[in-house]
């Protein structure tokens, strides 16, 4: 029941602890149409289970595996759909289905309270429902609805089974903290230490002495078409531009930099700025009191000091930007001082300005022609900025109308530059030594989450700078190669599977013999195995639950074995087989050890208050009742497992 909380917590009913249904709502969305239409009598050829009265579709299922696939792909690229079942994908996404179904069917059916007042709340709060005014907008609520590919209906039901289950699963999920008496046990456990032997048998030493028949082989081949799928592969068409496509464009002419002169005569007119060293003080007696002290030979900043003020310095002050910060008056005083003068008192936003001019900078006029190069950088600037926004403006439009990418390129005189088969995370199967551009840490994502036969997209390479018009030009789907071009690699494997077969076998009576007495030296020697190695193991049990550290198989299953006992493990990837004999184990002792007391009880207080939760949603789903469509989910199963195989 803890791991099946565990993997809880990762789905939708992960709000028993987080509560953030609302702020994932896209993600929910994506998971189908959750409308539970069908039969409701019985489950039907389309339905894979009924919960309560309520019925999963076949549709809604598949759905909501390709949308698990996608995000799976985030981290794993070259995950395909048949690896993904043969996981337990398609497995724990059931259960997730049946899981929420369940809780908002015993909420309804137990008077929990869901009105449709509150879900409509909970609809204001996404951010793709809300109008240009930034408030909640019916029409951007449909085409929302719309552009994600769910009906309103859909919407309003996800939201509604986030509700029941926000408010259900907390309060089943509190609880007290775990006690002392169960802490100090669970705490010594992982001082615990234990030490023993393993031996290694390896399958290559019983590789069969004759290669497989062509029967045989395509048989194997056929069996574990599964194993040696290749992931999707994706030819990407695309075209790259950034703002130099449209700088000859932007130039402006000889009239638009002289009407931008003239419009902006001010700024090139002749110009005065000044260096000025202020104090502000509270009253304008302060002031006139600083102004005078001054006048009698202190300095600025000696007066300043004395009343615990400290004297701020500006240069190239501008007088309408002084006008801005502090005042027109304060503006107007500096500006008719002289240099090396204080300026008459004025009143500023923050108080009294005393203000001495240091140096006062006169800046001369600009010619047009002096302007020139300055006015052409900043209007070709500008000019290409608004031009590239309309440019990708156009280019998303005419793909929403059936443009392809070649039609887009011709037209903005740009070339198509078309990559080989590629897998999603950019490697080339044809050749490994090919490279990638480094665009494509960009293209390769959003290429493959286009649909094989829909439009192009415009992906932004350096936002605002950089774009890159994207299409899929061929791909092939997720399935096994032809035999013949993979025949070395399947023999291999086939030689490995029946070698692993003799080796278990091998194993067995090695374990047996050390179980009868004998000791693992001599049991092993006396299988005679070739290539056969003893290796002694030790470790705590908490070794097992260190992050980022891989845990030896063989030492995991030491902490499940009695000691004087032998038990046999599989290598993995057929490579052998491992005789596992635990001969100590030291007990621990937590007590003096306040810090892991602490730990392990918060640790275990998460694991009970996880587990009430779960206890609550496999009540409600006997309460309201489940069943299942067998027939239907080992289809769908065959189907998604061999669908790359066909």
């Amino acid at each position: 029941m803890i791991t099946f909380i565990r993997s809880l917590i990762n789905s939708k009913f992960g709000a028993i602890f987080a509560l953030i249904f609302i702020g994932m709502i896209a993600v929910a969305f994506a998971l189908g149409d959750v409308t539970g239409s069908g039969s409701f009598g019985g489950l039907s050829g389309g339905n894979v289970a009924k919960v309560g009265n309520r019925n999963i579709t076949l549709g809604e299922l598949n759905d909501s595996l390709q949308n698990r696939l996608k995000a799976e792909r985030q981290n794993n690229p070259t995950l395909d759909m048949a690896s993904f079942v043969e996981g337990g994908g398609l497995d724990s996404t059931l259960e997730q289905l049946i899981n929420r179904y369940a809780i908002a069917v015993f909420g309804d059916e137990t008077g929990v309270a869901v009105s449709k007042r509150l879900i409509d709340s909970e609809i204001r709060k996404i951010p793709g429902a809300m109008g240009l005014d930034g408030k909640f907008s019916a029409d951007a609520f449909r085409a929302f609805a719309q552009q994600i590919g769910v009906s309103e209906d859909a919407i309003r039901e996800d939201i509604t089974q986030g509700l029941f289950t926000q408010q259900i699963l907390p309060a089943a999920a509190s609880g007290p903290a775990a006690p002392d008496s169960l802490v100090l046990p669970f705490a010594s456990l992982m001082l615990e230490k234990r030490s023993g032997q393993v031996a290694s048998i390896p399958s290559s030493a019983f590789f069969p002495s004759a290669p497989p028949s062509e029967a045989v082989l395509t048989k194997y081949y056929t069996d574990n078409a599964v194993k040696f799928t290749m992931p999707e592969r994706r030819a990407i068409s695309y075209a790259i531009f950034d703002n130099s496509i449209i700088s000859a464009k932007a130039k402006p002419s000889d009239a638009d930099i002289a009407s931008y002169y003239k419009a902006n005569a001010a700024k090139y007119a002749a110009s005065q700025t000044r260096n000025i060293s202020q104090v502000i003080v509270p009253t304008e007696a302060a002031a006139k009191s600083v102004v005078a002290q001054v006048s009698g030979g202190k300095s600025l900043a000696q007066v300043a000091n004395e009343l615990g003020l400290s004297v701020t310095t500006l240069n190239g002050v501008a007088k309408i930007n002084l006008s801005g910060s502090a005042s027109p008056a304060v503006a107007d005083a500096v500006f008719a001082a002289a240099q090396g003068g204080i300026a008459t008192p004025a009143r500023g936003k923050l108080g009294w300005a005393v203000v001495r001019v240091d140096a006062i900078n006169q800046i001369a006029a600009k010619s047009l022609a002096q302007a020139r190069s300055e006015i052409e950088t900043e209007l070709t600037k500008t000019r290409s900025e608004e031009m590239l926004t309309e440019m990708t403006a156009e280019i998303e439009d005419a793909f929403a109308d059936g443009s392809t990418i070649a039609d887009m390129a011709k037209a903005n005189g740009l070339s198509v530059e078309t990559s080989p088969k590629l897998f999603a995370n950019g490697q080339n199967p044809a050749n490994p030594a090919y490279k990638p551009i480094p665009e494509m840490q960009v293209i390769l994502p959003a290429a493959f989450q286009l649909e094989t036969d829909g439009e192009a997209q415009l992906v932004e390479l350096v936002p605002g700078e950089k774009f890159a018009m994207v299409a899929v030009a061929d791909f092939d789907e997720a399935a096994p190669p032809p035999l013949a071009s993979v025949r070395p690699l399947v023999q291999q494997q086939w030689a490995l599977t029946e070698g692993a077969k003799a080796a278990r076998a091998t194993a067995e009576r090695v374990r047996k013999a050390v179980d009868s007495g004998l000791t693992l030296q001599a049991a092993l020697a006396a299988a005679k195995v070739q290539g056969a190695v003893i290796e002694s193991i030790n470790g705590t049990r908490a070794d097992l639950s260190k992050e980022g550290q891989p845990i030896s198989p063989p030492l995991s299953l030491m902490f499940a074995m009695k000691k004087g006992t032998a038990k046999t493990l599989q290598g993995g990837q057929n490579r052998g087989w491992y005789v596992v004999y635990l001969n100590e184990v030291v007990k621990g002792d937590a007590s003096g050890n306040a810090e892991m007391l602490r730990a392990r009880k918060q640790e275990i207080t998460g694991l009970l208050q996880t587990e009430y939760g779960a206890q609550l949603v496999a009540a409600a789903a006997k309460a309201v009742g489940v069943e299942k469509n067998e027939d239907g989910i080992k289809e769908l199963r065959t189907r998604l497992s061999n669908r790359d195989a066909n």
